[in-house]
């Protein structure tokens, strides 16, 4: 079994019809559904669970009402990403502990540091003070935290480090970095959430696909941050129209497994199974 440890399935890309990438005969295919149908799509491919983080407090209620239409496939993490949180004044984590302690919620995020804007825009010192204080309502409420870190390692890694006492796990999201960052991040309790950097090319690919390689395998498990990072489609037949509309699912995961599998010189089976167990004790999750 499979679960997909973040993806954002409230999206309004996810709204009415829409082309959804999968895996058709060990290849990328095209499939057009609704959400509904791509939820029992996910159920016939062994994919049981999707993970839906917050990324803002307005997108809060969408996930909610994704809760609560597909409950049987959806748990929910409640936290404000670091893009957003420079445009939200920091009296509004009020709103956010509410949320927080009155939702079944199984983990606080994504939250983290991004400095990927230019120097103006990223506002750092509102990203910690959002950061921290995530962290210290994480160990409040005794739950993991889904990390969002791009650009910003050093720093990130630095506030975990002075506020270890506050942390219960999680998932480092995204994770394409080097072996030495993911042991960092494994230090700390956290594990690397893999997806589809891993089945892209170039050398960023290149330094994760080390890292999946030398890491414990207890520290893995997979995502695909749907709708987003694609893996690399280019030999795909379909039109540039259809390529950029295209939607990214959890119906890619059997992909990225069988590439860690690979990496690792073990079957796809062994490495779904570990993996599977993997997600399960990171988010505390009884299935």
């Amino acid at each position: 079994m499979i679960i997909d440890s973040h993806a954002h399935y409230s999206h309004k890309l996810y709204e009415g019809e829409f082309n959804c990438l999968a895996i058709e005969n060990g290849s990328y295919s095209l499939e057009k559904n609704d959400l509904e149908g791509l939820f029992d799509r996910m159920r016939e491919s062994r994919i049981v669970l999707s993970i839906e983080p917050a990324t803002s407090l307005e997108k809060i209620k969408d996930q909610l009402a994704l809760k609560e239409k597909h409950g049987d496939c959806v748990r929910l993490a409640m936290g404000l990403h670091p893009k957003r949180c420079v445009a939200v004044p920091f009296r509004a984590r009020k709103l956010l502990l509410e949320y927080a302690e009155n939702t079944d919620i199984i983990a606080i995020g994504e939250t983290g540091l991004d400095y990927s804007m230019p120097r103006l825009k990223q506002n750092r010192l509102r990203q910690r003070r959002w950061f921290i204080y995530q962290i210290k309502l994480a160990g409040k409420l005794r739950l993991p935290l889904i990390l969002h870190v791009r650009d910003a390692e050093e720093d990130a890694l630095r506030i975990l480090r002075r506020y270890r006492k506050h942390l219960c796990g999680g998932v480092a999201h995204c994770f394409h970095g080097d072996t030495k960052t993911a042991n960092a991040f494994i230090d700390l309790g956290f594990s690397l959430g893999i997806g589809g950097k891993l089945l892209q090319k170039g050398s960023d690919a290149d330094v994760l696909a080390e890292s999946v390689r030398s890491v414990p395998l207890s520290a893995l498990i997979v995502e695909t941050d749907a709708p987003y990072v694609l893996p690399d489609v280019s030999e795909m037949e379909c039109s540039g129209r259809q390529r950029k509309k295209m939607r990214n699912s959890s119906l890619i995961l059997p992909m990225i497994i069988e590439r860690i599998a690979s990496l690792r010189g073990i079957t796809a089976e062994e490495a779904e199974q570990a993996i599977y167990d993997n997600t399960l004790r990171t988010f505390r999750i009884e299935l």
